[in-house]
């Protein structure tokens, strides 16, 4: 395999260069020592920079998957010749964990229960609460020791067994938030979002503590569009779900998703 150059990945944070460097290294085990492998689950902006490295090298046997159809996190798969790309062959497992209607809880309380547990954030997909279940995507190994080691989750007490329903996973919860925005500027997005002032918004962008769409952004004047997912460490993740009209005084209507 010829050289490829991953300069189009300039501006990135020095951790996203090693993680494409990463990546790379993949696609050329598969190409020229025709070894099958995956990475651990990824965020959103590593998903991005994965799939940017494969088509930087023409590969075509490159795969996302994160354990079913629409997943956010999700896992590069990189195939030899010799093996069919297929989403079985991705080492993930579902665990449903069953916790009754009463118990009220949320992603964040199975997340700081699976991370009690010394379960590693990247062996982690996704995490869909329902109202007496949620179901949990896993590596292979992480997923034999939750299930050997989590029984509660808080204070209520859970049961875990191995696999899922995936025709009736739960739907991701979230809150509306609705208001207006003197301009589509990350900070002003996020001073509503977060139901923080604007000063402090700026100061969270500035401490790299904002991302949108996966990737860290440092300047307030970072315009968003429609669509666009963002979080803010401490604050949670939110989708711009929608752009509408202007007020007589020119600030703009946006519907945000808030999830929870």
């Amino acid at each position: 395999m010829s050289e490829v150059s991953l300069d189009f990945l300039h501006g990135l944070s020095e951790e996203d260069r090693l993680f494409a460097r990463r990546c790379a290294d993949r696609v050329r085990a598969a190409e020229e020592k025709y070894r099958t492998g995956f990475t651990f689950f990824l965020t959103e902006g590593q998903a991005g920079i994965a799939r940017s490295v494969a088509g930087a090298f023409g590969f075509g046997r490159a795969m996302l998957w994160g354990g079913y159809e629409g997943a956010e996190r999700v896992m590069l798969g990189c195939f030899s010749e010799y093996d069919e790309p297929s989403e079985e062959s991705f080492p993930i497992r579902a665990l449903t964990v069953s916790c009754g209607r009463q118990a009220a809880i949320t992603h964040r309380d199975v997340l700081g229960s699976l991370m009690g547990l010394d379960i590693a954030r990247e062996t982690v997909g996704d995490i869909l609460v329902g109202e007496d279940k949620c179901i949990i995507f896993l590596t292979d190994t992480a997923a034999e020791e939750v299930l050997r080691g989590l029984t509660k989750i808080g204070r209520t007490g859970v049961k875990t067994a191995l696999g899922a329903d995936l025709t009736q996973l739960p739907e991701k919860e979230f809150k509306k938030i609705t208001g207006t925005v003197s301009s589509l500027r990350a900070d002003c997005v996020l001073s509503l979002a977060a139901r923080i002032p604007r000063a402090k918004a700026e100061q969270l962008i500035a401490q790299g503590l904002m991302t949108v769409r996966g990737q860290t952004v440092t300047k307030g004047s970072r315009q968003l569009a429609e669509g666009d997912s963002f979080s803010a460490r401490g604050y949670g993740k939110f989708v711009l779900e929608k752009i509408g009209g202007s007020t007589k005084k020119d600030r703009i209507f946006i519907d945000i998703k808030k999830f929870v």
